[in-house]
């Protein structure tokens, strides 16, 4: 397997030459795409995310919630914060 060069390892001369070729395809292009690839995009795109799991303990009598550390969603104490700014805030009830 050979290892393709970054642009850490890329010679000045085989970086211009990239460039060149980019620009020369990118001016020929007239913007079509198959259709395979475009309604694979599509599909990738429309996928539904997988549910993110929280945990939940009380301590204290107080909820703590904690979301996995890859996770886009963010939680303080009884608070959820999401991608989107909104926070949603989990109240207990003790129920007799």
């Amino acid at each position: 397997m050979t290892e393709q060069p970054d642009i850490e390892t890329v010679s000045q001369e085989e970086f211009e030459e990239t460039l060149r070729r980019y620009i020369s395809w990118a001016a020929e292009w007239d913007g079509s795409l198959p259709a395979d690839v475009f309604f694979g995009a599509w599909a990738d795109l429309a996928q539904p995310e997988a549910p993110v799991e929280l945990q939940a303990r009380v301590v204290e009598k107080r909820l703590e919630l904690s979301a996995p550390s890859k996770s886009s969603i963010r939680t303080r104490h009884n608070r959820i914060y999401l991608e989107d700014g909104r926070e949603l805030v989990i109240q207990l009830e003790a129920v007799a």
